[in-house]
């Protein structure tokens, strides 16, 4: 039986997602590989789980660990009492959301160790964190971005004033520039909460994008392959957002709360068959592999415009890459499986 590291936790502010995404990734795995989960605590140690997996989402770094390693050259080792012993895996599979986990830094630290593992490379992980990087890559293959303008730490007001013009004036959305997710994220429709949203983002980042805001709706494309061997896709969904006009995520306690998420996405023929062509090609544009979701905004006019790229998107019960792929007839675990294989094929 397939021998599959399942790494989640991290250091970022997406630990408690990325339990829950294992958690529900395990469920989905069930019986069909042999899973060896490997959390990494909020201060960065990694730990092998040998606990209940059902206990992912509360407390699981306080029983049932053995600190492990990644050694150059010799893969995964457990650091128990004794001697170091080399933990064998066939492959690892890295459910991690933003810094520390999303951006390149793991996927580097498995292949010098010599682990495959599933999922967006090194530089395709860089890239898709830095919504500058990955904004210029996504018009090189013709699809639009927002314009959008980079401050960094400590820049000047009259820089700060200068990029909000340049994005067309107020309203603006302010976001750290290397994120994967709407972490951080402010809309700002005057100067005083222009200032508070980028004292807000470079608390996180000290490089921040400053973005025309782009009317219309948010759609995204669940991914899987690469441009070598091909890509599919799921169903693409919609997010509606009913009162605030700001969509935020990870709403654990009531997901619901504030958005309805539309799947399959209502939108005209015409308008769903540029959405799958500009995902696939953003997708394909930044070197996307194993699975991703790109997300895209639809102007009123019909526009396709591209937002942001997660390289790792969630895989909670709730999350959107899993749902947009059951609509269009795979369960995730055949979706993950299948990854796995192909990774192995080529290993």
């Amino acid at each position: 039986m397939t021998r599959v590291a399942l790494i989640f936790g991290g250091v970022s502010t997406e630990h408690d997602i990325s339990c829950r995404s294992a958690d529900n990734v395990a469920s989905a795995l069930g019986d069909r590989c042999d899973l060896v989960l490997i959390g990494i605590t909020r201060e960065g140690r990694w730990l092998r789980y040998s606990g209940d997996p059902s206990e992912l989402t509360a407390g699981w770094e306080g029983h049932d660990c053995v600190p492990v390693a990644l050694v150059p050259g010799a893969g995964l080792v457990e650091l128990g009492e004794g001697a170091p012993r080399r933990l064998p895996v066939d492959v690892a599979l890295p459910v991690l959301h933003g810094q520390g986990g999303e951006d390149g830094t793991v996927q580097g630290a498995l292949e010098v160790a010599g682990v495959p593992y599933v999922g967006c490379g090194v530089m395709a992980s860089a890239v898709c964190m830095d919504k500058d990087a990955a904004h210029r890559l996504a018009a090189s293959a013709g699809v639009r971005s927002p314009r959008c303008e980079v401050l960094w730490r400590g820049c000047s007001d009259e820089e700060r004033a200068a990029a909000a013009r340049s994005c067309g004036g107020f309203p603006v959305f302010v976001k750290p520039a290397r994120g994967g997710s709407s972490i951080g994220v402010s809309r700002a429709a005057d100067e005083a909460a222009y200032a508070a949203a980028l004292d807000a983002a470079f608390e996180l980042d000290e490089k921040v994008a400053v973005e025309e805001a782009i009317v219309g709706v948010e759609v995204g494309c669940a991914i899987v392959g690469d441009a070598v061997r091909g890509t599919w896709m799921g169903e693409p969904d919609e997010i509606v957002v009913p009162d605030d006009g700001f969509f935020r995520i990870h709403l654990e306690k009531d997901p619901g709360a504030n958005t309805e998420l539309r799947c399959p996405a209502e939108l005209s023929a015409d308008e769903l068959a540029r959405v799958r062509d500009a995902g696939t090609a953003v997708y394909e544009a930044l070197g996307c592999e194993g699975l991703a979701r790109v997300d895209l905004f639809v102007t009123p006019g019909g526009e396709v415009v591209f937002n942001e790229v997660n390289s790792m998107p969630g895989l909670t019960r709730y999350s959107r890459f899993p749902q947009m792929m059951r609509v269009a007839g795979h369960e995730l675990g055949d979706v993950l499986m299948g990854i796995v294989e192909d990774r192995l094929a080529r290993a």
